[in-house]
């Protein structure tokens, strides 16, 4: 009787741990099937006269929401970038984008992300991007002297969006692979060297890619509850939320230097005279038919004020984007995502056209 009793205890034991594995077992396989999210891998990088890349010729799914209301496949070039076309070392492009994930675009199609659109309705104009999530007017910087000497373009398209002000801050935020801005605002290099084992395996798993890609868990606060601390985690947002409408003063202060040292950078290049900023609205101030106080409006107004005495050329989009909502009560994002959806990236598209129409 006590063999009974001793099997009776294992088996109360193991059996909530066999029961773990077998629910893990099923998500995996279920979403391994779905259309989770499956990134791509980025680049080692360790020079500081390369830029952050992902590994060329790769091709993934990525999908919108907890039950995959949009999927989108998506392809690198030779060098990394999401683009329909490879580019060529030298080759003098009409028009260089530079941007976060809002010129990676993954949410729309190669072919519907704006750089794509202008050179579709510029036939013969000759358009590259650099798009990568994450990066900011630290990092614009650094892709800009790697376009003048991999590429030198004709002109260049930066996008500005809320969150690239104060995660040009070291102290704020450190992605791997990029630069930022250290106390004394010089400009520092952070090397890539590769996801290390933990996040390698991690990215592997369908249903933690589920979670952080489909319902916008943050990856970094998923990896610290289960234990898997990484070199990824130094890009962790130290204020919480990367947009917040208020944020404390010392914040826009900094903020407000990082402008300063861009415009800085740009005018020593001697490129100011190509350059035209594209800068995104406080789109749900547009919906709500409101002008609110933020942090992102005194970014914007900072911004536009220093384009406008260093003789830059700036398309706001606020206005842009009000008048077409105005009129046909479109959105310019998804419903659960809020980077440019196809209408948005149209837009942008159509006002520089007719910006620069020849």
């Amino acid at each position: 009787m006590n063999w009974i009793k001793a099997y009776n205890m294992r088996l109360i034991f193991f059996y909530p741990i066999y029961l773990i594995f077998i629910i893990i077992f099923i998500l995996e396989v279920v979403f391994r099937i779905a259309p989770t999210s499956s990134p791509v891998d980025l680049s080692p990088v360790t020079s500081s006269s390369d830029v952050l890349r992902y590994k060329p010729y790769q091709t993934s799914t990525f999908s919108l929401g907890a039950n995959f209301y949009k999927v989108i496949e998506k392809s690198t070039n030779n060098y990394g970038f999401f683009s329909s076309i490879d580019y060529e070392p030298n080759s003098s492009p009409d028009i260089m984008v530079i941007g976060d994930s809002y010129v990676e675009a993954v949410q729309v199609k190669n072919e519907d992300s704006f750089p794509e659109v202008i050179s579709k309705k510029n036939k013969g104009k000759i358009v590259y991007q650099l798009g990568i999530p994450g990066v900011a007017l630290s990092q614009y910087i650094q892709m800009i002297k790697f376009s003048e000497k991999e590429f030198s373009p004709t002109h260049y398209i930066i996008t500005i969006v809320g969150n690239d002000f104060d995660e040009s801050l070291c102290k704020y935020k450190q992605k791997l692979g990029t630069w930022c801005y250290d106390k004394n605002f010089k400009l520092i290099f952070i090397p890539f060297e590769g996801y290390s084992f933990k996040r390698s395996m991690a990215r592997k798993s369908s249903f933690l890619r589920y979670l952080v890609f489909n319902l916008n868990l943050n990856w970094r606060v998923v990896l610290k509850k289960i234990g898997l601390n990484d070199e990824g985690l130094r890009a962790d947002i130290q204020y919480a939320g990367n947009t917040e409408r208020v944020k404390p003063e010392i914040i826009k202060k900094e903020s407000m230097k990082v402008i300063d040292h861009f415009f800085e950078e740009i005018t020593n290049l001697g490129i100011h005279e190509k350059i035209t900023l594209v800068l995104d609205a406080d789109r749900q101030d547009i919906y709500m038919n409101n002008n609110s106080s933020s942090y992102f409006r005194d970014m914007r107004e900072y911004l536009i004020k220093n384009a406008f005495l260093k003789k830059i050329n700036i398309i706001d989009m606020e206005p842009i984007f009000k008048i077409d909502f105005n009129q046909n009560k479109k959105i310019f994002e998804f419903p659960t995502d809020a980077h440019w959806n196809e209408h948005a990236h149209e837009l942008v598209a159509q006002t520089f056209i007719n910006q620069h129409h020849e």
